[in-house]
């Protein structure tokens, strides 16, 4: 992000908390919707990567806040809400936090099926547990995008415990969904579904080189490799009152590989 942030936006003020915003997605996100006048409130483990985070922020004058914060754990998220109210009450949550392997199913051990599960469905459930909880609380709606994967709609080798995470979010998103419509003021519930996104989830199984690059390219029907600000505009739509009637929706941003 470059130049200044505007002082006002589509989101002005209001409270959103992103949860893996040390990198990635997570912080292309909060950069995202900092320059759309949101109050940011990013967590992650990585305090270093963290704080590279919120000085992006607050270089290109947004608004935001760095919490370390472990998702699986409540007291964190006990935490992180107990912020959002201090900043004006929570608007919206991105749970965006993940962790992501390739591994055959036969050397895939209980306590890598464990971990995994932890962070990306116990710490979804969790969140989306704390921010209703909150809108309930002081009656208040809002919106949440929970980070799921093309992976979580269809099968990928080698990635069973990784698929079986994201298809839990995505059928999760969808009951969220319904009580969020039940409640007064409404909550919207949404997943998004990433394919190939040119950040360290991706360089860290697979290496960081141009022919990798050049190889999801030409296996994405655009012919292109997705990166975290193609995320981060989506995120802010299922977030703004642009998708006002979208709820329990799955909106799959993939360059095309999930049609193909």
């Amino acid at each position: 992000m470059s130049g200044s942030v505007e002082p006002a936006g589509k989101f002005d003020g209001r409270v959103v908390v992103v949860t893996g915003a040390t990198k990635g997605i997570g912080r292309a996100t909060a950069l995202t919707l900092a320059g759309e006048g949101a109050v940011v409130i990013a967590t992650g483990r990585d305090e270093a990567g963290g704080a590279e985070t919120l000085r992006l922020i607050e270089e290109a004058g947004g608004a935001g806040v760095f919490l370390r914060q472990d998702v699986t754990r409540e007291a964190d998220w006990d935490m992180v809400m107990a912020e959002a109210e201090r900043r004006g009450g929570l608007y919206g949550l991105v749970n965006n936090a993940g962790l992501f392997f390739v591994k055959p199913i036969e050397d895939t051990s209980a306590d890598d099926f464990d971990r995994i599960c932890g962070v990306n469905v116990e710490g979804c459930f969790l969140g989306l547990r704390a921010a209703f909880r909150s809108y309930a609380a002081a009656r208040r709606g809002g919106a949440i995008v929970n980070v799921s994967s093309l992976m979580g709609l269809v099968g990928f080798p080698q990635a069973s415990a990784y698929c079986a995470t994201k298809g839990a979010i995505t059928a999760m998103t969808k009951a969220a969904a319904l009580d969020g419509a039940a409640m007064s003021p409404k909550v919207r519930v949404n997943s998004l579904h990433p394919g190939v996104i040119w950040t360290e989830m991706i360089t860290d199984q697979f290496g960081d080189s141009q022919d990798l690059a050049d190889a999801f390219a030409a296996d994405t029907p655009l012919r292109m490799v997705g990166r975290p600000e193609h995320m981060a505009d989506a995120i802010l739509y299922l977030l703004s009152e642009s998708s006002a009637f979208v709820t329990g929706a799955e909106l799959t941003v993939d360059g095309g590989r999930g049609a193909d």
